[in-house]
């Protein structure tokens, strides 16, 4: 099914949020959320390896589509929270007083942006 990774990443949204709203239970937390971060670095491979991206975005033309580009800035900005929120979470650990208040602000930012991800990307996903 050509879907099944769009629905992949609806579910692992959907425990992002779980986690998101579970942040005192602080293994629970930071568990779902480095997988989601593992899971969205692997799926750009997944994806090169799984699908004829060299037919969809050269082929057809798909890579002057304003929806691909939309996606791929989104992207961009997805794995750049996902690397502020590394960086500020190692702070937390650490004891640093103003970590806690600018993770949680990006935390708020990256659930917006992954969401338009996965939106965009099961609008860029080709039904079988």
């Amino acid at each position: 099914m050509t879907l099944t990774p769009f629905l992949v990443a609806t579910a692992s949204y959907l425990l992002m949020l779980v986690a998101y709203f579970l942040r005192k239970r602080r293994a629970f937390h930071m568990l779902v959320m480095g997988a989601t971060i593992a899971f969205d670095v692997s799926m750009p491979f997944f994806l090169v390896t799984h699908r004829n991206w060299w037919h969809r975005l050269i082929e057809q033309n798909d890579i002057l589509s304003f929806l691909v580009w939309m996606h791929f800035g989104l992207l961009i900005t997805m794995y750049a929270l996902e690397l502020a929120q590394v960086i500020t979470a190692r702070q937390i650990l650490k004891d640093v007083p103003t970590a806690r208040a600018t993770h949680h602000s990006q935390g708020r930012a990256l659930l917006v942006v992954r969401g338009l991800v996965i939106l965009t990307g099961g609008f860029l996903a080709e039904p079988a």
